[in-house]
């Protein structure tokens, strides 16, 4: 469940999203996904480990634009 408007933010290419607290990562996705420049920080290493691999898994998956990049 996203607690994001992402589409009155007009986030999406061009933009960088700066996830402090990320947790699972479900802001940090649906911002790449649209094509933001995204930076994703949270105490818990594990969860940051697993919000890499799933980034990645996207970017692999061709599931976002060429252009977005991320930073974990």
């Amino acid at each position: 469940m996203l607690t994001v408007d992402f589409d009155r933010l007009g986030i999406g290419a061009r933009s960088t999203v700066i996830d402090v607290g990320c947790g699972a990562g479900r802001h940090a996705f649906e911002a790449y996904r649209r094509g933001a420049d995204v930076v994703a920080f949270d105490q818990d290493a594990a969860e940051l480990n697993n919000v890499d691999a799933i980034l990645q898994a996207m970017k692999d998956a061709g599931e976002v634009p060429a252009s977005a990049r991320t930073e974990v």
